[in-house]
């Protein structure tokens, strides 16, 4: 990977943890189709995986009172199958069909921020339905690094407050990332040009979170969210675009 790539790959996702440490929606969302540009769909993908752990590990520590470990406990065996399902479609499938996933994604993540403010709380707990929406989320994970917005719309129909919604989540994705991370090893998906790109994205996102902090009570929050759901459903109409050209 060149000195370029490196340099496009660290600015890419200092913006990414920005965009993270402002809104709270997910960098990787801005900073993963962009990725796409300099390297191959699977690789922006692993990228992705590998940068983002971070986030809801301090997230994590952070609300450590508000776990719900009932229902992260049932999330999280939903990896068993997920984690393994989502690895082989990433590595069976084409550049161009991980691109329309990932576009697809995206415009259901935007058309999802607009409708749930209408939702109302109406899933009761069953360790059943925790563990389907656990399943989900660690399949688009592993095949998209995008499981975020499936665990939103359960944390949504659920009720949960946001600081439980905070906690339970990335509680989760603590435990999806540490099996997902082995099994992408395990499969043999990590090169040395990956391990090279991950090295400039992780301390670029955390900086980028860093630098966010003194901007999140001067910038106007709802017109900056409005802007970011137009990028990003633009980034998934551009990837939808790249998949059938």
């Amino acid at each position: 990977m060149t000195f370029a790539q490196l340099f496009c790959i660290a600015a890419v996702w200092l913006l990414g943890g920005f965009i993270h440490g402002v809104t709270s929606i997910g960098g990787g969302m801005i900073a993963m189709p962009v990725v796409t540009f300099l390297t191959t769909p699977r690789d922006a993908i692993l990228i992705s995986c590998l940068t983002g752990f971070i986030i809801p590990l301090a997230l994590a520590i952070i609300y450590r009172r508000h776990i719900l470990w009932r229902e992260v406990l049932f999330l999280t065996l939903g990896c068993i199958p997920g984690i393994p399902a989502g690895l082989a479609l990433l590595t069976t499938v084409s550049g161009p069909a991980l691109l329309f996933g990932v576009g697809v994604m995206l415009i259901f993540f935007v058309a999802w921020q607009y409708l749930s403010r209408k939702v109302r709380p109406s899933l009761p707990y069953h360790p059943l339905t925790a563990f389907i929406a656990g399943v989900a989320g660690a399949f688009l994970t592993s095949c998209t690094s995008l499981g975020g917005p499936v665990l939103a719309v359960y944390a949504a129909f659920r009720g949960w407050e946001k600081e439980k919604a905070l906690a339970s989540t990335s509680m989760f994705f603590n435990f999806l990332n540490v099996g997902l991370i082995f099994g992408q090893w395990q499969a043999g998906l990590y090169s040395e040009s990956l391990i090279s790109a991950v090295s400039v994205s992780l301390p670029s996102a955390v900086l980028g979170v860093l630098i966010s902090i003194p901007v999140v009570r001067r910038m106007p929050q709802q017109a900056f969210r409005k802007l970011l759901l137009g990028m990003i459903l633009l980034s998934g109409l551009v990837l939808l675009y790249r998949s059938v050209m």
